[in-house]
């Protein structure tokens, strides 16, 4: 360095080289040696003057230049880049990691003394927490005058994220593609000011302001949101319309005590307005809503409904009260007035109550339901559990456990259904009597079920003369089946399935199936066992035959059929035709993938569906299906030997070999050779 000029005002000129520099906070950063040049000057009118200077390093590499003065004018620009495709950076601790990658940075500072106008921006191709990983990211932040030293000032910024990888599927669907968000506002030495703010993606589109204190931790925020109903959880889509709109304004005072107010909530037919608090271990909420139209619930059901809920008392055992009511709804041609549903008890864990009561009038009858939860001794139960409408009757009680597990008998005397179907929205007919049974084992939780039907129907499915004797045990965990199912006849449209007779058997975690019926005519009969486990429903296929037309087809070996995520995957399902085989494997759920192998499948298969055509020989070869379901395409390699039909033996023809190949597609058949 060089310096000269009074000591009062000293004029300094360096040229400063560091090589292999490092420090705590670069070597938990993971930088290596550093190695700096700078090239500048330094004067108290004039501030730092950078010529050049120039950081290197195995994994960052950047450059400044400009003037910094807080006297005067400044003019400084920083960027830094990493030498390779991204920089990895960790912070936070071992329970709670950060860790991003950086890309590249810019830092720029342009005006008069310690406020100057401020531009940051950086590149980050990922951030991971525990929780949730981002990829994408880039940042832009603006200050027109931003105080360096008391670091206040207006701000306005932009993030961009092109994916959000979340675990929380009630969040996830939300912010799902490309999220913006934009906020502008400013930064004082006790809050931050949000003037404007919004994030928006896909499925969401939001608008926040506010002010959050940093001397007490008190905000007030007001938010709207304007979201695809979509992405919102799939046991509220039924009553939404395309897009759900939310809006409410939350205060949380110095103490933690929080409000949240204004509640307004739209979509389509459903409206609710609410409050709700939260302070000193208190709840108090109540909220008002209506559903003008329940035709989204069913297409058979037209009319309004209301509801309120009401919340007080200790956050962890509040009492509750619910109300919903109906003047008049109409249901599969039924009408139901005077409908009103009371709810009220106490939400705590180690005491439950609760107190739910029924009337209305459906179709002319009366409708009465109650039921009592009370806990006594730490022990609850359900009481007179009672639903009653005109001849039909449900009734029972229940003893729960500490994780309301049931244990007790529901009985079941419904000589119409009709009515109660309309109840829950639903259009049928038919009677169904019989009993409920839930008990308790060392194994875990068991369910009887013990039904019979004369008649009943739904729709264009119906059955008659059903009878069903089953055990579920360990329903909750790994449910396994074993009884019987019986039934003259069930019929799906066109389809008509009679003389079912099905025995089911426990074995192990596995519930072994034998039995048949006759589908359309055909007769059919199979045997194995079936599993349902972590979300994968597993049939091993021991044994089955069908009849069409005269032709015998049968399972020639054990095969596997797994169904899970709606695709069913086949695993080398062998089947006997006429003392040829097929040899199916692959899988079928929104797209196909079925690859068949045929071996010395007999020609004379076709005599059942063509009559007069005699045919004789054998088929063997390949057929691969993909595409969707509704439109697949097949592409078939077939060898045919000794092929005969009357047709050619009256031409005087012998037996014919055949070789070809092609597709089948679009409606369209191609043969290749």
């Amino acid at each position: 360095a060089q310096v000269t000029g009074p000591a009062a005002k000293p004029d300094v000129r360096f040229n400063a080289k560091l090589t292999g520099a490092e420090t705590s906070q670069t070597r938990q950063a993971g930088l290596g040696p550093l190695s700096l040049n700078a090239l500048g000057s330094f004067t108290t009118a004039g501030g730092i003057v950078l010529d050049q200077a120039t950081l290197s390093g195995e994994k960052i590499s950047g450059k400044a230049s400009g003037t910094i003065n807080a006297n005067g004018a400044s003019d400084f620009a920083l960027d830094l880049v990493s030498t390779g495709p991204s920089l990895p950076l960790s912070f936070g601790s071992a329970e709670s990691p950060i860790k991003l990658e950086l890309q590249a940075l810019s830092v720029k500072a342009a005006g008069q003394g310690t406020q100057p106008k401020l531009d940051i921006s950086a590149v980050l191709p990922s951030i991971a927490t525990n929780f949730t990983k981002s990829e994408g990211i880039t940042l832009g932040l603006h200050s027109d005058a931003f105080d360096l030293k008391s670091r206040t000032g207006p701000i306005s910024g932009t993030v961009t994220v092109e994916t959000i990888g979340l675990d929380n599927p009630t969040i996830a669907p939300l912010v799902a593609g490309k999220i913006t968000a934009k906020v502008a506002g400013s930064l004082a030495a006790d809050a931050i000011t949000i003037d404007s703010g919004s994030v928006q993606g896909e499925a969401l589109d939001s608008a926040f302001n506010g002010r959050v204190s940093l001397t007490d931790g008190a905000i007030d925020l007001n938010l709207k949101v304007d979201a695809l109903s979509a992405a919102l959880p799939a046991a509220a889509r039924g009553v939404l319309a395309e897009r759900t709109q939310l809006s409410a304004a939350m205060k949380r005072d110095a103490h933690g005590g929080v409000t949240i107010s204004s509640v307004k909530l739209a979509s389509g037919a459903l409206t609710a307005d609410g409050q709700a608090s939260l302070a000193d271990n208190r709840l108090s909420a109540d909220i008002k809503g209506a559903l003008a139209d329940i035709s989204p619930l069913s297409k058979d059901a037209k009319g309004a409904i209301a509801f309120a809920l009401n919340a007080q008392g200790p956050s962890l055992a509040p009492d509750l009260s619910l109300t919903v009511n109906s003047d008049r709804l109409s249901v599969a041609a039924r009408e139901i007035t005077g409908l009103k549903l009371t709810a009220t008890g106490k939400a705590d864990a180690a005491n439950p109550a609760a107190n739910v009561q029924l009337t209305g009038n459906v179709a002319g009858q009366a409708l009465q339901g109650s039921a009592v939860l009370a806990t006594t001794d730490g022990k609850s139960a359900i009481n007179g559990l009672l639903l009653s409408l005109g001849k039909n009757r449900i009734s029972g009680d229940l003893a729960l456990d500490e994780a309301f597990v049931p244990a007790g008998t529901i009985a079941l005397d419904l000589p119409d259904i009709g009515p109660l179907a309309a109840l829950a929205l639903e259009k049928a007919e038919g009677d169904v009597r019989g009993t409920i049974a839930f008990t308790k084992t060392a194994n875990g939780p068991n369910v009887t079920v013990k039904a019979t039907t004369v008649a009943i129907s739904r729709g264009d499915l119906s059955a008659r003369n059903v009878a069903i004797d089953a055990l579920v045990a360990n329903y909750l965990a790994a449910p396994v089946i074993s009884g019987k199912v019986r039934a003259d006849s069930v019929t799906s449209g066109g389809t008509v399935v009679s003389g079912i007779n099905v025995d089911l058997k426990r074995d192990g975690d596995w519930t072994g199936f034998s039995g048949g019926a006759t589908v359309k005519d055909i007769p059919a009969k199979a045997a194995g066992r079936v599993r349902v486990a972590n979300g994968t429903t597993t049939i091993e296929l021991t044994s089955g035959q069908a009849t069409v037309q005269g032709l015998k087809a049968a399972i020639a070996q054990a095969s596997t059929v797994s169904i899970a995520n709606g695709t069913t995957s086949l695993d080398r399902l062998v089947l006997n035709l006429g003392g040829g085989t097929a040899t199916v494997t692959g899988k079928v759920g929104q797209a196909l993938d079925i690859n068949a192998a045929l071996a010395k499948v007999p020609a004379s298969l076709a005599n059942s569906f063509s009559r007069g055509l005699d045919a004789a020989g054998s088929i063997s070869g390949t057929v691969k299906v993909t595409g969707a379901p509704a439109n697949p395409s097949v592409a078939f390699k077939i060898d045919a030997g000794g092929v005969q039909t009357a047709q050619t033996r009256s031409a005087g023809l012998g037996g014919m070999n055949i070789s070809s190949s092609g597709t089948f597609a679009g409606k369209k058949l191609t043969f290749d050779a």
